[in-house]
């Protein structure tokens, strides 16, 4: 289980860790639905408290952006920055501890490679269509040959225009647009839908000096082993 929440906050930064093409801006994601599989199970309702309240917000200009999710009640709080070369450092605080994973860009690049699947298929629904937040957007499905790695939906805009990545091994450009609002199914788990309610072009650029201090280096790879069961 510790696993299983360790992948949501990862799947969470990496997804909105992105710079739209515009010359700042401000987006707020929250998670507006949750089902598990079997709702009854202690390990998926605790799941479902931690996640019900996670708010991530995106924070851009043109040469960086900071997103900032805060999870768990509060109990996690994550902030990533990247630079104007998609290069991006992660700043972690969970149950106390204070973790810094650097990802340079040529480390993402090939992260996305090795997670990319074959023969994952995109589906473009142009006709069905519904406006969030005041943007046109399209339905796209991912199917995935592989039925136990789950499914993928997601209402994007064309109108608004990104470089970065989506998530692990996959771009923006595959989706054809950008991400208002995403659902994630995992089969025998839960489904998670995650939409865009707030957008602004002007915010407060003070939000980029937060305090880097005390922060424990790591790789993404001790991250993800720790997860597994070492310490989180």
């Amino acid at each position: 289980m510790k696993k299983t929440i360790l992948i949501l906050l990862v799947f969470i930064a990496l997804f909105t860790n992105k710079t739209l093409a515009q010359d700042s801006g401000y987006v707020k994601f929250e998670i507006t639905d949750f089902k598990a599989d079997n709702p009854d199970d202690p390990q998926m309702k605790m799941v479902k408290d931690m996640v019900k309240a996670t708010t991530t917000k995106l924070y851009f200009e043109k040469d960086r952006a900071l997103t900032k999710i805060n999870s768990m009640g509060g109990m996690s709080t994550m902030k990533i920055i990247m630079d104007k070369d998609n290069n991006s450092e992660m700043y972690m605080e969970m149950m106390g501890r204070k973790i810094l994973v650097k990802m340079p860009k040529d480390e993402v690049e090939k992260m996305k490679k090795e997670n990319k699947e074959k023969d994952v298929e995109y589906i473009h629904h142009k006709d069905q269509t519904k406006e969030i937040l005041g943007y046109k957007t399209h339905l796209v499905e991912i199917k995935s040959p592989d039925q136990n790695n789950g499914a993928m939906t997601f209402w994007v805009t064309e109108d608004i225009k990104t470089n970065g990545i989506v998530s692990q091994g996959m771009d923006n450009s595959e989706i054809g647009g950008f991400p208002l609002e995403y659902t994630v199914s995992i089969p025998g788990q839960f489904s998670m839908t995650t939409k865009a309610t707030e957008f602004k072009k002007d915010f407060d650029k003070s939000v980029f000096d937060f305090d880097k201090t005390g922060y424990k280096e790591m790789s993404m790879d001790a991250l993800q082993n720790m997860g597994g069961g070492a310490g989180f």
